[in-house]
């Protein structure tokens, strides 16, 4: 990666009819690569809740990349650490730890090289548990929270008084959602109601605070043009001019938003996007670093074996996915 904010990076897309994933997939959701909303597979407008079983460690580099969900999440970990990363700030959460992200929250996850993570995720939508927009359950409970400006994340640590409390309704939901015994939605209901008890009371002090979220406005549009021109030269002028702001606010906003620079995060969005031309197409590795934006096939090589600790021929031959998936 060049050190120069000013140099270009990458080079057009060719016109020979290579396409680009509309998402970046997993095994249970997939990420729109225009707005960075991820959509999870298992929510529906019947049953608005899911649970499932995180093994981040086996994603391309450790890491599930930067993305905001509708639906608001519960986790806890069963095994290892992992590190949430939001706007402004990183938090680290250990074995026998969990916490609770918001709606609307940009954030990424990563473990630590050579490490393995197993996290256990709840994730519902608000109307769950609160209902129609109108009902006092929503307005009195649910939204004081889900609106809250002081609320991206709320950890449940060692420091914690009911943390044990909380991880017992986490795992005893978890069975609940795995066995799907005659009349399971009512009782994961009641206990992410009960849940939602614990956590309005734990946050109660914060919800009458003034206090205004960091505006992250700026970057998530910043981040959608990097997502919908990461195929193109970018230079620091065109990526700070879809903010309307200047090169220099352009990189400390990055900076502080993200901890890197817009570079290092271009470089990250092509990388996770070649990771998903390999798994999903049949693009030979030198089309696939042109499709994501490099000029060499040589540095896109080293690059990505540098992030990933292999080749892109490696990683197709462990992670493609059969040819029935069109481009």
């Amino acid at each position: 990666m060049t050190p120069y904010l000013t140099s270009p990076l990458g080079q057009p897309m060719p016109s020979k009819g290579i396409s680009s994933p509309a998402y970046i997939t997993t095994n249970n959701s997939r990420i729109n690569v225009s707005t960075l909303e991820e959509k999870v597979r298992h929510i529906t407008a019947e049953f608005p809740y899911m649970t499932d079983l995180c093994l981040l460690h086996t994603c391309p580099g450790g890491i599930f990349p930067w993305h905001w969900h509708n639906e608001v999440e519960f986790f806890y970990m069963r095994s290892g650490s992992l590190n949430y990363h939001f706007p402004h700030s990183t938090y680290t959460f250990h074995q026998g730890e969990g916490g609770f992200i918001n709606a609307g929250i940009l954030h990424m996850t990563s473990c630590n090289k050579g490490q393995t993570s197993t996290q256990e995720e709840h994730i519902f939508h608000p109307s769950f548990l609160g209902g129609q927009d109108t009902s006092i359950l929503m307005s009195r409970y649910i939204l004081p929270i889900v609106e809250n400006p002081n609320l991206d994340f709320v950890p449940f640590d060692f420091s914690c008084p009911v943390r044990e409390e909380i991880i017992c309704l986490m795992k005893s939901s978890f069975g609940c959602y795995q066995e799907k015994a005659e009349g399971y939605e009512f009782d994961i209901r009641e206990m992410m109601t009960r849940l939602w008890r614990i956590l309005f009371s734990l946050t109660k002090d914060l919800q009458t605070d003034k206090k205004k979220r960091p505006q992250n406005d700026r970057i998530k549009i910043m981040m959608e043009y990097v997502a919908s021109h990461y195929q193109e030269k970018l230079t620091l002028g065109q990526l700070a001019a879809s903010a309307f702001i200047s090169p220099r606010e352009c990189s400390r906003c990055f900076q502080e938003t993200l901890g890197q620079s817009p570079f290092s995060y271009i470089m990250d969005y092509r990388l996770h996007k070649a990771c998903d031309f390999l798994s999903h197409t049949q693009l030979s590795v030198t089309e696939t670093s042109i499709a994501c934006g490099f000029n060499s096939s040589s540095y896109f090589s080293q690059a990505f074996h540098d992030a990933f600790g292999c080749s892109p021929r490696e990683y197709r031959n462990q992670n493609l996915i059969s040819a029935k998936v069109s481009p």
